[in-house]
């Protein structure tokens, strides 16, 4: 059910959005708490990238849980692997679409 959930969402959402939008960025919620994950660039090429981790109702600052400068796929790996591990905790996680923010 959740997948499926996922699924519609993505897909929803996907006629709506401009072409520079990425999905590499998750919503997480357990109860009344909210956390992000990111994937994130800091120019316009996959590399060099970092997965950024917020607890937005929680008061706490941003995280960088991973960096990397030689192999875009491992950002995407960590993060991908980190929602899987928040969703084993009881967070229930959606994908979300979001601008492109890479400095140019």
């Amino acid at each position: 059910m959740k997948l499926l959930n996922r699924t519609i969402l993505i897909l929803a959402t996907s006629f709506l959005v401009p072409l520079s939008a990425y999905a590499d960025s998750w919503s997480c919620r357990l109860g009344n708490d909210v956390r992000e994950v990111h994937m994130e660039q800091t120019t316009s090429a996959p590399l060099p990238c970092q997965v950024l981790y917020r607890k937005l109702t929680e008061g706490a600052e941003d995280q960088i849980l991973w960096t990397a400068q030689n192999d875009a796929a491992y950002c995407e790996f960590k993060a991908k692997g980190f929602v899987e591990k928040l969703e084993s905790w009881g967070w229930t996680c959606v994908e979300t679409i979001r601008e492109e923010t890479a400095v140019q």
